[in-house]
C-alpha cells in the first residue's frame, strides 16, 4: 500500500522541512547557504512531497519574466527518492506546479531532460508535454 503524501511549497517559514530528505530526491546534499539564496528569490519555486515529515520528492522551477513573451516557468528539476518512485509523487508535484502556474496567470512551462531518461520522458508525455528537438550547451569560462 502506498502511503499518502502532502505537497508543500517551501519558503523561509518552513525551510526546516529540508532537514529530512530521502535518498535520491536531490542530486547532491542540501547546502544551507544555497537554500537561503534560493528562497530569497521569490521567482524560485520549490515544491516538495512529504510523508511523515520526510521529503520524498521535489520540483524546482524558476519563474522567468521575459521582455518579449511575458512570464513563463522553467521546470529546472524534479526528483523522487530512490524507494519512492512510481508511486504518483512526481505526478502530484507536476499537478501542484500546474495549479500554481494557473493561479499566477502563467501559461507556459518548459524543461529539458536527457534523451536516455525514459522515466522522465514518460512522465512529461503523460502530462501532455510536446517534445521538441533542442540542443543544450554548457558554457565553460
Amino acid at each position: 500500500m502506498v502511503q499518502s503524501h502532502a505537497i508543500v511549497w517551501i519558503d523561509t517559514s518552513n525551510r526546516s522541512l529540508l532537514d529530512d530528505v530521502a535518498e535520491g530526491v536531490f542530486d547532491k546534499s542540501i547546502q544551507t547557504e544555497f537554500v537561503d539564496v534560493y528562497l530569497a528569490n521569490a521567482m524560485n519555486w520549490l515544491a516538495v512531497a512529504v510523508v511523515d515529515g520526510l521529503i520524498v520528492g521535489q520540483c524546482m522551477s524558476v519563474v522567468l519574466q521575459t521582455p518579449d513573451k511575458g512570464t513563463e516557468i522553467f521546470l529546472n528539476e524534479i526528483g523522487t527518492g530512490d524507494v519512492w518512485r512510481r508511486k504518483g509523487i512526481a505526478d502530484s508535484l507536476i499537478a501542484a506546479l500546474f495549479d500554481r502556474a494557473d493561479e499566477a496567470g502563467i501559461d507556459e512551462i518548459w524543461l529539458g531532460t536527457e534523451p536516455d531518461n525514459l522515466a522522465a520522458r514518460g512522465l512529461y508525455k503523460k502530462h501532455a508535454a510536446t517534445q521538441e528537438d533542442a540542443v543544450i550547451y554548457y558554457l565553460d569560462w
